[in-house]
């Protein structure tokens, strides 16, 4: 029996579905090979799982499980089955539906959808723990070259020190098209990096992930200052655009050195290298 096949048993043991092991699979639906998330096929029965063990500390399956929890019944996330602290994994509900496309972000109803949703999101206060992203890009790029450690500390250094609110909800920290699902509603998925943070970010991720241009960014944030209480700063979103952008550069060397591919990170690594004008190997 291979580890693949113990695994899927001692999930279908701990879900009571064993009845069904002979119509059962597990499918890799991640580009992860250090943070895989997988999904669960029994008979006509669906769960995603995700399994832990990732050392950069920044991914934690069990707040991940609080999280999903917290937004249970909200409309926004899976809703969450199991947390094994054993064998560390997660269990949650799988949302049929499409992912997004860049073209949705451009639509006027699936935008006026989407930030919404975003708004009922950033009304959650944090889950008790906080993203500092300059400390997040100090880790990811613990071993990295020093001339480039030194640049993107300064840049990201320097963007937080140009903004003004200091504003704490919850956020996804991972918000671009292939975590948003649409279905009977917009939800999200995927919410390994889910903490506190300034609900900007994922604003911003969605601005550099998707390369938005003027245009589209400011039909994005009138659509989400519309739907929020606070006002908040429109200079903070790029500032927040450019911390994305250096913990996309660090993350994506991070990952490549334990032996992620760098074809997963690359649409998103190369523009963002671009725009910080670092002068490195794409």
């Amino acid at each position: 029996m291979t580890a693949n096949d113990q695994f899927l048993a001692y999930l279908l043991g701990r879900l009571d579905l064993a009845g069904k092991a002979d119509a059962s699979k597990l499918e890799l639906m991640s580009h992860s090979n250090v943070f895989p998330a997988l999904k669960l096929t029994a008979g006509d029965t669906r769960y995603m799982v995700r399994r832990g063990g990732h050392p950069d500390g920044t991914r934690d399956l069990e707040r991940e499980f609080k999280v999903l929890k917290l937004l249970e019944g909200s409309g926004l996330a899976p809703s969450p089955v199991m947390f094994d602290q054993d064998k560390n994994f997660i269990v949650y509900e799988y949302l049929p539906g499409v992912s997004w496309s860049r073209n949705m972000l451009t639509q006027s109803a699936e935008l006026e959808a989407l930030t919404d949703a975003l708004a009922r999101l950033h009304s959650y206060n944090p889950p008790g723990t906080e993203c500092n992203p300059v400390k997040t890009v100090e880790l990811y790029l613990e071993n990295a070259d020093p001339a480039l450690r030194s640049r993107l500390m300064e840049i990201v250094t320097g963007a937080m020190g140009r903004l003004h609110s200091g504003r704490s909800v919850l956020c996804h920290y991972d918000i671009w098209c292939g975590n948003i699902i649409q279905g009977c509603s917009t939800r999200f998925i995927d919410w390994e990096f889910a903490n506190g943070g300034a609900p900007l970010i994922d604003l911003a991720t969605l601005v550099c992930y998707h390369g938005l241009d003027e245009d589209e960014t400011e039909a994005l944030w009138c659509s989400y200052v519309g739907k929020t209480r606070e006002q908040a700063h429109r200079d903070d979103l790029a500032a927040w655009c450019t911390i994305v952008d250096c913990l996309t550069v660090a993350w994506s060397r991070f990952s490549t050195a334990l032996g992620d591919s760098p074809e997963a990170s690359a649409p998103f690594y190369g523009p963002a290298v671009k725009r910080l004008g670092l002068n490195i190997n794409i």
